[in-house]
């Protein structure tokens, strides 16, 4: 006899979804935190990048098949079998004795985030009535936040008590328990499944042949013209796949969809492919301990949640193409601050204000990308472009992040860490720049929360 409730079911459902996005949120954050320290006990700091755009190109292409798979079979077994990779690759992480090893870990772990990623917004959708999914995606936003306040600093802690590798480690227990608590409403969701072919499908085939390209412009730019014959190769690859990942007009950077795709992608790879060496800055230039690096983290979370705040706002009288703009452009003056302060040499409070600037303008520009997507798309096409506008983050940020790795590469150890850093700073206020101006080929967007446009 089956004692549970339905609302018995929806409360382990909710436990189970946020004690998975706490997880996963955990782990972002605890790497940046953890990978320099990592990097250098396995003897390969010219790979620090690798560690981060592993897990992105391996997402980039898990996206777009996680979504075929949850439009034939539901979200549930994405969700489940996504999880088990993730699980696999924070065990392969945990053990990990060679930096060989601790990348092809990532590169699993991004297989499992970037699966259960449609998956997760599909159950919530499929799970909860209208009424009740805005207060789980209210819930499920404090769990993505709070690991960057926390996960850091706990970080910090584990690597610097124990070793970095229960960074990993320690999540394992927490995901098995979430899953376990989750079991039996997500199989009593999987049964109420109704199948929905989609009749305009991203082609799978494109976000494998991108996320190769990907991998092959990286390798090729740390090894600057052995490789030419390879970055020409990457550069092919995205030029033929990239295009049939995105909406109509995006090479065009067309108005409207096309130039959102190319603002959200850059803006994106902008701020993670700094921010992803900010903990390393930190202790090269300005002596921070791995605890204080962790700490300064929290700056740019803050700012991004304030900057979220206030572009839902009913006060903000302005469209929300404006807001958009307005976000990449503070992300662009943070990111001009910083550069002024690493090649300067200038006391690190200047980095913090730039830090501050660039997540106020994330917080600013995401949430506005997501709803100008929402209201340019067609009705039928919302999902599909929900998906594009995922793929052009992790694009952005695997493109960016492995470009900067790879000027990290080759300056690291040559040059000065002024010129170092400031060169990775550099190239992402270029990165930022482009996005500045894609945005303002948008064009006229209607500000919902408070009716302007």
């Amino acid at each position: 006899m089956n004692s549970t409730s339905p609302e018995d079911k929806q409360t382990m459902l909710v436990a189970s979804l946020l004690g998975m996005a706490l997880c996963t949120a955990f782990e972002a954050y605890g790497t940046i935190t953890a990978m320099p320290v990592a990097a250098e006990e396995l003897g390969h700091v010219d790979w620090y990048a690798w560690a981060f755009t592993a897990f992105l190109i391996a997402q980039v292409a898990a996206i777009v098949m996680s979504g075929r798979i949850v439009d034939r079979s539901g979200p549930v077994i994405p969700l489940i079998i996504g999880s088990a990779v993730f699980i696999a690759g924070l065990l392969m992480a945990g053990f990990a004795l060679s930096m060989h090893v601790l990348l092809t870990a990532r590169f699993v772990q991004g297989l499992g985030a970037g699966t259960t990623n449609v998956a997760f917004m599909v159950v919530v959708a499929q799970g909860f009535g209208k009424a009740r999914r805005a207060t789980v995606m209210s819930m499920l936003s404090f769990c993505w936040m709070l690991p960057s306040f926390v996960g850091p600093v706990v970080a910090a802690w584990l690597t610097e008590t124990f070793s970095w590798h229960w960074v990993f480690l320690v999540l394992l227990p927490v995901l098995l328990i979430m899953m376990a608590v989750g079991w039996r409403p997500l199989m009593t969701l999987r049964a109420r499944w109704t199948p929905n072919e989609s009749s305009d499908p991203v082609p799978v085939w494109a976000a494998v042949v991108a996320a190769g390209g990907l991998a092959a412009v990286q390798y090729a730019a740390q090894r600057l013209g052995a490789a030419a014959v390879i970055a020409v190769m990457g550069l092919v690859a995205l030029w033929v796949s990239v295009p049939r990942l995105m909406p109509p007009g995006f090479l065009r950077v067309s108005r409207g969809l096309g130039s959102v795709m190319w603002t959200r992608g850059l803006g994106a790879g902008a701020f993670f492919g700094a921010e992803t060496f900010i903990p390393l800055l930190l202790r090269s230039q300005y002596d921070f301990s791995l605890s204080q690096a962790g700490m300064f983290l929290a700056v740019g979370a803050v700012s991004w949640a304030a900057g979220s705040s206030v572009q839902a706002s009913a006060r903000l009288r302005i469209r929300r193409d404006v807001i958009i703009t307005s976000g990449v452009a503070s992300l662009t003056g943070g990111l001009l601050i910083n550069c002024v302060a690493v090649w300067g040499n200038l006391p690190w409070p200047l980095v913090a204000i730039g830090y501050a600037m660039g997540g106020l303008g994330m917080g600013l520009s995401v949430s506005s990308t997501s709803l100008a997507n929402m209201q340019l798309s067609e009705p039928q096409q919302i999902g599909r472009n929900t998906s594009s506008l995922q793929v052009s983050e992790g694009l952005g940020n695997s493109l960016v992040t492995g470009l900067v790795g790879a000027v990290f590469a080759v300056l690291h150890g040559v040059a000065v860490t002024t010129v170092t850093f400031g060169a990775i700073q550099l190239l992402a206020l270029l990165a930022a720049g482009a996005a500045v101006a894609a945005s303002l080929r948008i064009g006229a967007v209607r500000n919902e929360s408070s009716g302007v446009g």
